[in-house]
């Protein structure tokens, strides 16, 4: 019997997820703990976008013979496809409710999940910050993978938060660096007017 390489995802049980995650919350210092856990999301995008490909496969999308096999099915997908397809595979691995979209004037797009799995961890409720950072990691790798480049993402708004998604905005780095010193402007707007 020949050995297939697929790619290495397991179901894993959301509270077993959250309380790894409470620990290393608990255990670092907290921006410690940050970078440690999206570099663990980080480690794990890539198995997510090889089950990308082999789920656009095996849910009948072949990609066209123009993009080249080593390009993958996901390059070949028109933006309008692949934000369909992108939102059912995360929905349907259990990310929660996704919505893909992308905003070309500025060469960003979004990633909004309802329910989110780590955004709605009743350990982290009522945080005045976005906390999804394993899943933030992960985005990042998944998205560079497919774009061929390295991708930022920044986590905007947040269920643990109270807010009613978890939107992560991505895109290159010199425009995420922007998008992150407008949100932090923006933050500090709010925290004056509510003093």
């Amino acid at each position: 019997m020949k050995y297939m390489r697929t790619p290495q995802l397991i179901g894993v049980a959301v509270p077993l997820l959250r309380e790894l995650r409470a620990g290393v919350l608990a255990a670092s210092a907290p921006a410690d703990a940050v970078r440690t856990l999206r570099e663990a999301g980080f480690a794990g995008g890539d198995a997510v976008y090889r089950a990308f490909e082999q789920w656009l496969g095996e849910s009948g999308y072949s990609s066209p013979s123009s993009a080249g096999e080593s390009a993958g099915r996901a390059a070949s997908l028109s933006l309008a496809e692949f934000g369909e397809r992108t939102s059912r595979f995360f929905h349907d691995a259990g990310w929660g409710d996704v919505t893909f979209s992308s905003d070309e004037s500025n060469g960003t797009a979004a990633l909004d999940i309802a329910h989110c799995w780590e955004g709605e961890d009743p350990a982290t409720a009522a945080v005045d910050w976005p906390g999804c950072h394993i899943t933030t990691g992960m985005l990042a790798a998944f998205f560079g993978r497919i774009a061929g480049y390295p991708v930022a993402v920044l986590e905007t708004e947040c269920s643990a938060a109270g807010n009613s998604r978890c939107r992560f905005q991505m895109g290159n780095a010199d425009v995420m660096k922007y998008k992150w010193e407008e949100e932090t402007k923006s933050v500090a707007r709010r925290s004056d007017a509510e003093t």
